[in-house]
């Protein structure tokens, strides 16, 4: 397809602005585009020190307790570890172990596909990020465009900045945030003035709720809980407001990672930051990642900036990816 030949791509302006064509017409990778190497270089300009904070729940976390109530209403297959090969031994004393694990990659700490999340809307051909249509998936639910392979293949490095706004609200105490609480883009200003920040192009921003923390210290109650309200309330998580979309495009973010289930607020708004972000401007999207020791480190010598480096598994044709990041200070 030819530049020329892109679908409408005149969104509404509850959708603006857009990324569709910016990077070319064929393009699937958005914004991480934005991660040059010069990019690259800066964040390895932040390693100081040499410490290592892996940002990645266990596989099979979150998990609902009470199978009845799924997490976050999602009915996803359940994490399974199979032994195959239990301390085989051959006639040389060679013993070998072997395993294999099934799991969910919307499941845990994850990257989330371009053809993840998409809206019909009228008088707009596109549904996916770069106006791709119905068809970008087959029948059998493969993504022949907007892959998570498509990130695999490039990788993700550069310049990590944390923002944590759970700290900033709660005036330097770990509380997370309350579950009910909004990040406005003012407050993701304040929160970027306050940490002595400049957010450069092709930055990777990483928000600290608190959320992932709550959940992983947690009784089996309080998590049931935060996964799926026993009352039958509408279920809250704190997060970004859509309206970051303008911001993320004009400050040239690179990648958005959270440490909650969704990076956006729960309940969702309308539109959605699935959509005024991934899939208008193709802002790749990291959910439940946890920064408590990162957070931690950050604080310690006011310095929120890092190397952050994550590689998704290269899933042909997926709809997402464990996380498999890490920051290095």
């Amino acid at each position: 397809m030819k530049d020329s030949e892109l679908p409408n791509q005149t969104l509404s302006d509850d959708f603006a602005p857009s990324n569709w064509g910016v990077f070319g017409s064929e393009d699937e990778l958005g914004t991480v585009n934005h991660l040059t190497a010069e990019a690259v270089l800066r964040g390895a300009a932040t390693v100081r020190q040499g410490s290592r904070f892996p940002l990645n729940l266990p596989l099979n976390l979150p998990s609902a307790p009470d199978q009845s109530r799924p997490a976050f209403k999602r009915d996803s297959p359940p994490y399974e570890r199979k032994s195959y090969r239990i301390n085989l031994e051959n006639d040389d004393g060679l013993v070998v172990n072997d395993d294999c694990v099934s799991f969910a990659t919307q499941g845990s700490s994850q990257w989330d596909a371009f053809a993840h999340v998409g809206l019909v809307e009228e008088g707009i051909d596109g549904v996916f990020y770069n106006g791709r249509d119905l068809s970008c998936i087959d029948s059998c639910g493969y993504a022949r465009r907007n892959g998570i392979d498509k990130i695999a293949e490039v990788g993700i490095a550069g310049r990590g900045v944390l923002l944590d706004i759970a700290r900033m609200v709660a005036e330097g105490s770990t509380d997370p945030l309350p579950l009910d609480y909004e990040i406005t883009p003012t407050i993701t200003a304040q929160c970027i003035q306050a940490q002595g920040l400049r957010v450069e192009p092709g930055d990777i921003i990483c928000y600290r709720t608190g959320w992932t923390e709550q959940y992983m210290h947690g009784n089996e109650r309080r998590r049931s809980e935060l996964l799926a309200p026993s009352d039958g309330t509408v279920q809250r998580v704190p997060g970004l407001t859509p309206d970051h979309a303008l911001m993320a495009k004009e400050q040239g973010w690179a990648v958005v990672a959270a440490d909650n289930a969704g990076v956006e607020v729960l309940p969702l708004r309308s539109p959605s930051a699935h959509v005024s972000m991934l899939r208008n401007l193709g802002l790749l999207f990291g959910e439940l990642l946890i920064f408590e020791k990162l957070a931690e480190a950050c604080a310690a010598d006011s310095r929120f900036e890092f190397l952050f480096v994550a590689v998704p598994l290269w899933i042909p044709g997926g709809l997402g990816s464990p996380a498999n990041a890490i920051a290095i200070r």
